[in-house]
């Protein structure tokens, strides 16, 4: 079969490779679509440690179950499914309460094992969910990490009620999504925050009121006007760099709530204590979702309540997988999220 490999270098190919067999309690399943995301891109440049190259790529991604291993019995060949990113231990505290992006045994699809950047893939059964038919492959294939994730930060860290006013610093794949989610649990006034004139078009698509060009302006100046009072009582902050969190820790009102969702190896300054105290913030760090969450966004996207129409900007075959990654690392089209889409076998 066709994949996606990272080998050392790093180098990224395109070639043929086993099809994968699945064993007790795996499933195998012939990938319809898979999302390419910010961290494939690291992980493409050599940003992001992969320990055991080559490696098929890829954390997102949803398909057709083609097989099941013995003891398998909550999906059968047929099935439409989504993947989960990441194998879990299922024995730790966060895997008991639900919240599989805090397990610290978890093996990143793409990254410590092989991921969706292929025609099968082999899963533990534990890694399926199954997708509605009536939601698309790429829509699926982008649940459980952009989408998710997202739902997470608004909704849970962020506990977005109806009325809040609410920034978005950062409206690539993630914090497109961020707008969603604000816009549907009744956010009263969005503003989205970026550098990029084409994410700032896609943020008024997604349901922003307002946009900040923080690269042209003073941005948290711009970002208190456009929410109107003392400023948004949640910015959620989708950059991951130095100055973006400062930027959204300075932009919220008294007593508001900043939501770390970006990542990177910056260190932000914090305000002075007398300042960060009197003002009573709240910085919260925002990783994965719980699987209740993962649920009813499914729920949400196959109910239309969730409108991901505008969510996958550009689709690929498997082969032309560089070009997917050239074009996201060049910001080619304003890319929410792209989708490589292998052959149907």
């Amino acid at each position: 079969m066709k994949a996606v490999r990272l080998h050392p270098g790093p180098r990224v190919l395109v070639e043929d490779v086993p099809e994968p067999v699945a064993d007790s309690g795996q499933v195998r399943v012939a990938v319809r679509a898979a999302g390419l995301c910010g961290t494939d891109l690291h992980a493409a440049h050599g940003r992001l440690p992969v320990p055991n190259l080559p490696v098929v790529m890829g954390h997102e991604g949803a398909g057709v179950v083609e097989a099941v291993g013995d003891g398998v019995k909550a999906v059968a060949a047929g099935d439409r499914v989504l993947l989960l990113p990441s194998e879990t231990c299922g024995r730790c505290r966060a895997c008991e309460t639900g919240h599989l992006g805090l397990c610290p045994e978890a093996r990143i699809l793409g990254m410590a094992r092989d991921g969706t950047f292929a025609e099968q893939i082999v899963v533990p059964a534990s890694c399926v969910v199954r997708l509605p038919d009536d939601v698309p492959f790429e829509h699926g294939a982008i649940l459980a990490d952009a989408v998710a994730t997202a739902y997470h930060a608004v909704a849970t860290r962020g506990a977005v009620s109806g009325g809040e006013r609410i920034a978005v610093v950062g409206c690539g794949g993630v914090g497109f999504h961020a707008i969603l989610i604000a816009r549907l649990l009744g956010a009263r006034t969005i503003v989205a925050v970026d550098t990029s004139e084409g994410a700032l078009r896609r943020a008024i698509t997604a349901g922003a009121d307002a946009v900040v060009d923080a690269g042209q302006q003073d941005a948290r100046r711009a970002i208190r006007r456009s929410a109107g009072g003392d400023g948004p009582e949640i910015v959620v902050e989708y950059a991951g760099r130095k100055a973006s969190v400062e930027l959204a820790v300075s932009s919220v009102a008294r007593g508001g709530r900043v939501v770390l969702g970006g990542v990177s190896g910056d260190v932000p300054t914090l305000p002075p204590l007398i300042s960060f105290v009197g003002r009573e913030l709240a910085v919260l760090g925002s990783m994965g979702y719980t699987r209740a969450e993962l649920d009813r966004v499914v729920t949400l996207t196959a109910a239309g309540d969730l409108d991901l129409s505008h969510s996958i900007t550009q689709r690929y075959p498997l082969a032309r997988a560089t070009d997917a990654l050239d074009d996201l690392q060049h910001r080619r089209g304003d890319p929410v999220r792209l989708a490589l889409m292998p052959p149907l076998s």
